[in-house]
């Protein structure tokens, strides 16, 4: 409860609870008949309309993370450096886009708004896309990575054999950072994967998948894809004190 707690109070925790919440009501919407479904379907609405009010106001830390970033100076691989900069770039531009689709859809200005939400979705398929390659290199690296340090334990074992000992904690420990490293990339692969399923579901039909999903399917797996979201953001157990 008090971990619930903790992700209610934090506004991404929040953002990602109501983000689950309205995938959930989706699901129901499209598994339901009738009023009920009704019901659903407008709870899921004003849900995501409540998270596109929240994001008016997420330009500046998006700004401030990439300026942290800058030109990517310090990654050492060139290809994850470029994709991130790319994901950096399209995620600054979709906060402004979908700001004059929500004015738009309100008659504060005079724009079709309709176009604006379609560059947005595809401005978010753009960044999921970078997102899948930028973790299938990661991953790629990490199993390279712990190929060349199993090696390394595999030849330390065979000196210890023959008398020759050396300390191997240090190889354990990197292996063992290696794998949550892999593990942290395919967790990011899936919710990308599975969001950007959605993306190309709600695009204008006769593009890949796009219009052939149900609402319960869009359901599925924004609620997946949250769940990950959650799961990676979700506090440690603190450690009880004894008195």
């Amino acid at each position: 409860m008090e971990r619930l707690v903790s992700v209610l109070e934090a506004y991404r925790g929040k953002d990602r609870i109501i983000r689950f919440a309205g995938y959930v009501a989706t699901f129901l919407a499209g598994t339901t008949k009738g009023k009920s479904a009704l019901n659903f379907k407008t709870i899921a609405t004003e849900l995501s309309a409540c998270r596109t009010v929240l994001r008016l106001f997420d330009d500046t830390s998006m700004l401030m993370s990439n300026l942290v970033y800058g030109t990517g100076s310090k990654e050492p691989v060139t290809a994850i450096r470029i994709l991130q900069l790319i994901s950096n770039f399209v995620n600054q531009l979709y906060y402004p886009v979908e700001h004059i689709a929500w004015l738009g859809d309100r008659k504060i200005i005079s724009v079709e708004s309709n176009k604006f939400w379609l560059l947005g979705l595809r401005i978010w398929a753009t960044s999921l896309l970078t997102e899948i390659i930028k973790n299938l290199v990661k991953i790629r690296l990490a199993q390279m990575e712990m190929k060349g340090v199993k090696k390394e334990q595999y030849l330390q074992a065979s000196n210890e054999r023959n008398g020759i000992t050396e300390q191997s904690q240090a190889m354990s420990d990197q292996l063992k950072a290696l794998k949550a490293k892999s593990s942290e990339a395919y967790l990011l692969l899936f919710q990308s994967l599975f969001d950007f399923m959605n993306a190309i579901s709600w695009m204008p039909p006769g593009f890949l998948w796009s219009g052939k999903l149900s609402p319960a399917q869009n359901g599925v797996l924004g609620m997946i894809s949250t769940g990950i979201m959650l799961y990676r953001g979700w506090p440690a157990k603190k450690d009880k004190k004894s008195s």
